[in-house]
């Protein structure tokens, strides 16, 4: 099958600047964009918006001419920069020279005013000006010179005196926005900042034949290098340094006054500088460690008439490139990589609840591996919140991730993530996995029990090295992430029985933290049901009898149960008082646990309450999966049908696996919800799981 490719439409106010863009897009892309133009005060027509993969724009204003049914196609305003080989007609400019800065549009006039003062061009009067703004025309005494990008006609008759820098062209930020959302390969990406420092040269060979010049010249020159967000080193054709700008000073720890003049091997030996100089070819995008850092490096050497001047090395910081990958996704597409709880959301006055927080706080502060266990529904993963949120990560993203259900293949590509092409179906572009996600933050590894083998050896691999590979790929790329892990399961009998490693067990139990479960802290029981009736703004008032039989009950779905005990009184309590009545069969006989704590069997007859269903649900799963399963099935109740299990999954409309779905209906059925024939005569709801499906509705809808 072909391969499609994407079509880019350019809407601008003149023909002049759709070219200019196209011509600025074509250099990157090549033949791997379509382009279309569109210029001019109308709107863009329909057809065209149905053609477009993304939409370009120079200017916030043209946001009007683009039909709103067009709003959810991607939207680039573009950012643009100067011409720098034009850039030597200012540096003669006497210092205080007025400037008028001519555009066909006010915010870019202010815009280029902008970056030309943060260019070095301080030192002259620049007064932005856009004809039929609110602008008015300035007098021609209070103006030396008229500046433009292109656009003389634009200039006031009356100024005569007239330095034109070129048309704005988009810049390279613009460039790697539009390969991001198009997902297209940025390998050209290095030419750009060939032809940024070509642009140099150019500039200091007309510029080298005056001494006053030439000290102009290496202080704009200065401001320009140092405004890159790159460590910038040059060097001559013998290896001496010659620019060494601040951010490279930063990322090394370097002084540019130590370093100049001295040859590069001797100041950063790990780039070999010499073996570019030597065979004169470059190398691009190499990952070094050096210094305990990691580096994005590019050496390219720099010829003038065929002669060799030098070399240019460029590099940054992969863990800030890494960052600003990161806050992109975060804010283009929604991740939610926060956190909603804190120690604060943590409340028992029981002795342990206080422990707990105690120990816990003190975790925070470090930032070795932490094992969580408890059972089901103890608040595991608002521990590992709030520890998240109090620790030196807190500002970087907090990643969970749940391995009951998925898969070992499932789990590979979501923790280390893949290359476009690894595998049928894979993302376009490849997607980021979910420890590069948590890349500088936490990533929260629940129910780490029910890992499969595999994806154990790999998490183990992680946890030494601090490094992942996406399938399909070629290169680690490193991490550096704060592990908590979370299990309801016993860790030491899975290593006995071989279904858990040892070593990753003790990789992970660094730090072990213990939460007990509802049944032995009862002394919380009545501040957690305070502070969920204050939170939800309810009242309700227990009687003594009530009070007693809660504080008896064993809570096998601990807190979680406790929530949706209580969601039910809120609605079904007369007055707001509840006595035992609305409290049917909670007692450690039916659904609880023994007095030692285990499960017993399942003995639930037809004439069962709900709310002992759904206590006892609550404590085993997500009880929005049963309600679903429920709800499907009352629909074939209601017409007197059956229905099969492989037809029941793709009715759901929660993401279930067979064996989840199984599971669940096992249980449902041994609790009397429903019941299985034989032989393919498939699943039939029973009027008690009608009951409970409508308790379920009830409170839903009440709630």
């Amino acid at each position: 099958m072909t391969k499609r490719i994407p079509r880019i439409v350019l809407v601008t106010h003149t023909e002049k600047i759709c070219d200019l863009f196209e011509e600025n897009l074509r250099i990157f892309f090549d033949q791997q964009v379509e382009i279309e133009g569109y210029y001019g005060t109308s709107d863009l027509p329909l057809h065209v918006c149905e053609r477009a993969d993304l939409i370009i724009i120079p200017v916030q204003e043209l946001l009007s001419l683009i039909p709103s049914c067009a709003r959810k196609i991607p939207l680039v305003i573009a950012r643009r920069t100067v011409d720098l080989t034009k850039l030597d007609q200012l540096m003669d400019l006497a210092p205080g020279t007025r400037c008028l800065l001519v555009s066909n549009n006010q915010v870019i006039a202010e815009d280029s005013t902008e970056l030309l003062r943060h260019l070095g061009f301080d030192h002259l009067q620049f007064i932005p000006y856009a004809p039929g703004t609110d602008t008015p025309i300035p007098e021609a005494d209070d103006i030396d010179i008229a500046v433009c990008h292109g656009l003389r006609e634009l200039v006031p008759e009356h100024i005569t005196n007239i330095i034109e820098i070129g048309h704005l062209r988009i810049d390279l930020t613009t460039i790697l926005d539009i390969a991001r959302i198009l997902h297209l390969p940025v390998e050209k990406a290095n030419l750009f900042t060939a032809e940024f420092i070509s642009d140099f040269v150019r500039l200091g060979r007309k510029l080298t034949h005056s001494a006053n010049q030439e000290r102009q010249l290496n202080k704009k020159l200065e401001a320009i290098l140092n405004a890159v967000h790159e460590g910038i080193i040059g060097t001559d054709a013998e290896g001496l340094i010659t620019v060494l700008n601040e951010e490279a000073e930063k990322i090394m720890n370097l002084s540019a006054t130590a370093s100049i003049g001295r040859h590069v091997q001797d100041v950063l030996p790990e780039f070999r500088v010499n073996q570019v100089l030597l065979s004169q070819t470059e190398m691009t995008d190499h990952l070094l460690q050096i210094r305990d850092q990691y580096l994005l490096v590019t050496i390219v050497p720099t010829f003038l008439d065929d002669q060799l001047l030098g070399a240019v090395i460029t590099f940054q910081d992969v863990t800030k490139m890494q960052r600003t990958e990161q806050e992109i996704r975060k804010k283009s597409i929604g991740l939610g990589l926060s956190t909603k709880y804190s120690f604060e959301h943590i409340i028992g006055e029981s002795q342990s609840t206080k422990s707990n927080k105690q120990v816990a706080l003190k975790l925070a502060e470090s930032d070795y591996t932490i094992l969580i266990t408890g059972e089901n529904g103890t608040g595991k993963e608002v521990f590992a919140q709030a520890i998240h949120q109090h620790s030196t990560r807190r500002d970087c993203p907090f990643v969970p991730v749940n391995f009951a259900g998925l898969t070992e293949s499932l789990a590979e590509s979501e923790l280390f993530g893949y290359e476009e092409g690894a595998f049928t179906g894979a993302r376009k572009g490849g997607k980021m996995g979910l420890f590069e996600l948590a890349h500088n933050g936490t990533i929260f590894l629940d129910e780490i029990g029910d890992a499969p083998l595999g994806i154990q050896a790999s998490l183990l691999r992680v946890l030494q090295e601090r490094q992942v590979m996406r399938i399909g790929a070629n290169r680690m790329i490193p991490v550096n992430v704060r592990v908590i892990a979370a299990t309801n399961r016993n860790l030491m009998d899975m290593m006995k029985n071989g279904t858990f490693r040892e070593d990753l067990y003790y990789r992970l139990n660094v730090l072990p933290l213990h939460i007990p479960p509802l049944r032995e802290r009862r002394e919380d029981l009545f501040t957690l049901i305070q502070n969920f009736l204050k939170k939800n703004k309810k009242k309700l008032a227990f009687s003594k009898e009530a009070k007693e039989l809660l504080q008896g009950y064993n809570w096998p779905g601990n807190i979680r149960e406790l929530e949706n005990l209580l969601q039910y009184l809120v609605v079904i309590a007369d007055n707001q008082l509840v006595e035992v009545r609305h409290l049917p069969g909670l007692t450690q006989k039916k659904l609880g646990q023994n007095s030692n704590g285990q499960n017993e069997s399942i003995q639930t007859k037809d004439d069962s309450e709900p709310i002992e269903i759904i206590s006892f649900l609550t404590g085993h799963g997500s009880l929005s999966e049963y309600q679903e399963i429920l709800y499907q099935l009352a629909i074939c109740y209601k017409r007197t049908e059956t229905i099969g299990r492989a037809t029941l999954l793709r009715m759901l409309r929660y993401p279930l696996t067979e064996a989840q779905l199984r599971s669940r209906l096992s249980l449902l059925q041994r609790l009397g919800c429903l019941s299985v024939g034989v032989k393919k005569q498939g699943t039939r709801m029973t009027p008690l799981g009608l009951k409970v499906y409508e308790v379920l509705q009830l409170r839903e809808r009440e709630v």
